[in-house]
């Protein structure tokens, strides 16, 4: 569909007369970014048994645990490995010791995990200062895109640290389970990949029985009305509308 198409729709669907309509675009800022995800759960009893056993005593192998606890060497070894990738125990003058790491998570009772690392690009509008959910490779199928700006746009993106995406990916991406829970670690990359164009169908409105005007403004990325420019457009704008549209009224 063409943006001309799609504003003839929305321009029937309005009640009021429409006095101005205008077709924009608003940029949007992608970023890719690669982060550290870490799973938290509850420890279960065999891993306590063992932290229990590392801090207590020293042991050299899995086998000399096997013949205490009664289990089987390889259970062992499995637990022995991921606590080892994941800082809990540490093999000195070959023997295995905890560290402060695993210390710390035996007395909480919750062992984190390192999973693979993710990388996911998010979508963001100065203008909104806010991240955007949306398929932008939709809105790239139109093709009248218009040469205009939105005027009031942010031309500088604000400062975004790490720790603004942790917490827009956090929300996004990781739920909680049942006894575990999902968290990010650290962001291993950031990068801003590209800026694309979302073309925005902006309508002032003439309403009678109120006798005001207000702004609607369609964003294609959200494919529905943007609360946030129309907002500030009738902010700025609203003490011009009854000169500069009065004609149109009467």
């Amino acid at each position: 569909m063409e943006l001309q198409q799609l504003k003839q729709q929305l321009e029937k669907e309005m009640k009021g007369t429409i006095v101005h309509t205008d077709i924009w675009c608003l940029p949007m800022h992608t970023y890719e970014i690669t982060y550290q995800p870490i799973e938290k759960k509850t420890m279960d009893i065999l891993m306590k048994i063992l932290l229990f056993s590392f801090q207590k005593s020293t042991f050299e192998n899995a086998e000399e645990l096997s013949d205490i606890l009664l289990v089987e060497p390889l259970f062992i070894e499995d637990l022995m490995r991921k606590m080892q990738k994941n800082g809990l125990l540490a093999r000195e003058n070959k023997v295995y010791q905890l560290t402060e790491k695993g210390k710390q998570q035996f007395a909480q009772g919750v062992f984190e995990e390192e999973l693979d690392p993710v990388t996911v690009e998010l979508l963001y509008s100065p203008t909104h200062s806010n991240i955007f959910h949306g398929d932008i490779e939709e809105v790239l199928d139109y093709d009248d895109f218009p040469d205009q700006l939105y005027r009031y746009m942010k031309n500088e993106e604000e400062t975004l640290n790490q720790e603004f995406f942790i917490n827009e990916i956090q929300k996004m991406y990781l739920d909680s389970m049942d006894e575990s829970e999902q968290e990010i670690k650290s962001i291993l990359s950031l990068e801003k990949v590209q800026i694309n164009d979302v073309p925005c169908i902006e309508l002032i409105i003439w309403n009678n029985e109120k006798k005001e005007f207000f702004p609607r403004v369609w964003n294609t990325l959200l494919n529905n009305w943007d609360e946030f420019l129309e907002k500030e457009i009738f902010e700025k704008e609203k003490l011009e509308w009854f000169e500069k549209f009065q004609s149109e009224i009467k």
